[in-house]
């Protein structure tokens, strides 16, 4: 036990910056922070680590991180908390306006753009109207797993779109936006 304690304070501010840095928000990375140490409690004797303690802790925090992000993409008050550090952490610095994060809705809207009209059709009904793939197949006279294979097609262009444009942690928001 105290072993582990001292383990826990030699590297908990470390995992923390790692795990802020990974997910944005402080109380998040908090979460990661204990998540991390309560797993490597958790499997302690079934441990069997083959890089250093270190490596190990980060990408156990990595992992986490993950998970987290993929949380904060499938719910919304996440997100809304995400664009708040975001913006007032990047207001203090004057890194992006308002103007630069309007650019960020024009990128959405220049790669929805470039798909053909039958694909922006399927996605726009499914997405913006929020119907179900059975409505908007009975609508358009499709197959539901034709609908399902345009938005999923849709979903990925977005999402490599905006990669090449911006960086991750908006990547999350604006797909969260347009999922």
């Amino acid at each position: 036990m105290s072993a582990f304690g001292e383990l826990y304070d030699r590297y908990r501010q470390d995992v923390y910056r790692y795990a802020l840095a990974l997910v944005k928000i402080p109380e998040l990375a908090e979460d990661v922070v204990h998540d991390v140490f309560v797993k490597i409690w958790e499997i302690r004797h079934r441990l069997e680590i083959k890089q250093t303690f270190r490596s190990y802790l980060f990408r156990v925090c990595h992992n986490r991180a993950i998970d987290i992000n993929k949380e904060i993409a499938a719910n919304r008050n996440l997100v809304d908390q995400l664009l708040y550090h975001y913006r007032a952490s990047h207001d203090s610095e004057g890194k992006y306006s308002q103007e630069e994060l309007q650019r960020y809705d024009e990128l959405v809207e220049e790669a929805l753009n470039s798909l053909t009209p039958q694909r922006r059709k399927v996605y726009d009904m499914c997405k913006k109207e929020k119907k179900s793939y059975e409505e908007v197949a009975r609508e358009l006279e499709i197959s539901p797993n034709t609908v399902k294979a345009h938005v999923s097609q849709t979903l990925a262009l977005l999402r490599q779109y905006i990669r090449q444009h911006v960086n991750l942690s908006i990547v999350i928001i604006f797909l969260q936006k347009f999922l």
